[in-house]
């Protein structure tokens, strides 16, 4: 049972902790980045299995994070956590190459199923 290596990318570190403990609890093992160029540094260099991805950050935001990965080809998939609830905001998203969409407060089950969903069932 191989263990999945999940990055989470969030410029607060509130948050962060809140992620990388859902992602501990998942049996998996969290990578974090506090902003946008650092997500992407840190995805190129450890290739995780998972993105977890803030949109509203200062400088470099979750939307070009996305654009660059796709430019990029990364391959990983990136889930979208936002407070953002527009539509116009998930379709945008999800042109952009996000596989997934949680609101925040992220809730810890909803995050554990899209963590099973992407990366299956560990135990």
């Amino acid at each position: 049972m191989k263990m999945g290596t999940i990055l989470v990318c969030d410029d607060s570190l509130f948050q962060r902790r809140i992620l990388t403990s859902i992602v501990k609890k998942n049996g998996h093992t969290p990578l974090e980045a506090k902003n946008g160029h650092e997500c992407l540094t840190i995805a190129k260099e450890k290739k995780p299995d998972l993105i977890f991805l803030d949109l509203l950050m200062p400088d470099y935001d979750g939307f070009a994070v996305l654009k660059d990965a796709a430019e990029e080809a990364l391959g990983i998939p990136i889930i979208v956590i936002t407070a953002d609830i527009q539509e116009i905001t998930r379709s945008d998203c999800l042109n952009l190459g996000a596989r997934a969409f949680l609101n925040k407060p992220v809730d810890h089950d909803e995050a554990g199923a899209v963590i099973e969903e992407f990366l299956g069932k560990r135990g």
